[in-house]
């Protein structure tokens, strides 16, 4: 029972006997007790929605903190691997994760956990030297030590490759075991352009 109802009872009743005042009062009180435990379950529920939102927040503020599995710092491995993030504004990855594929993942500072993660071709970044006019210089070509190091025998490759993981820059390694990969096809091709031309002057002579 309602206090509304309660109150037009009461009053289109001034001689209510004493058991229909009990009857009133108890519905009253039933009534209170239910609007009570109402209360307590909705602010159980509403407190269980905050502290489930304050969880997502929590998780968003302490995001990539540490590293997403399979990932490290990008400490300078790519310096010039940024990600869009909008309106044209770009910010360097700080996660990143070097592919199968000769390509890198990363993930920006900004980045949520449903974020994916961005993909580019590992390369390493130019790094053009301007004169006084501010034109480009020619690029030096590489001293002879630098490529028998590239395309000589693994010993000294392996010297080469390990002073590449102190520099510790991913681009840089990228482009000098491409350098070698590509020598080496050239190598294969040759040899077996040698050989063709072989079986073609056999056949002519035939």
């Amino acid at each position: 029972m309602s206090p509304r109802t309660t109150k037009t009872t009461l009053d289109a009743n001034a001689d209510i006997d004493a058991g229909l005042l009990r009857s009133i009062a108890n519905g009253l009180l039933t009534m209170i007790a239910n609007q009570e435990t109402d209360t307590a379950i909705q602010y159980q529920q509403f407190n269980n929605q905050i502290c489930g939102l304050q969880e997502r927040i929590l998780q968003y503020e302490e995001t990539f903190e540490c590293a997403p599995e399979g990932y490290t710092l990008n400490d300078s491995r790519i310096p010039h691997f940024c990600i869009p993030c909008g309106n044209g504004l770009l910010r360097p990855a700080k996660w990143i994760k070097l592919n199968n594929d000769s390509t890198v993942s990363g993930y920006a500072d900004t980045d949520g956990p449903s974020s994916a993660p961005h993909i580019i071709d590992l390369y390493a970044a130019p790094d053009d030297q301007y004169n006084e006019d501010a034109n480009t210089t020619p690029v030096d070509s590489l001293p002879p030590w630098f490529r028998f190091l590239m395309v000589g025998p693994t010993t000294d490759f392996t010297l080469h490759h390990n002073a590449l993981v102190d520099h510790d820059n991913w681009g840089l390694m990228r482009k000098v075991h491409r350098y070698r990969d590509l020598d080496t096809e050239y190598a294969d091709i040759c040899v077996e352009l040698e050989q063709l031309q072989v079986r073609l002057n056999t056949i002519s002579q035939s």
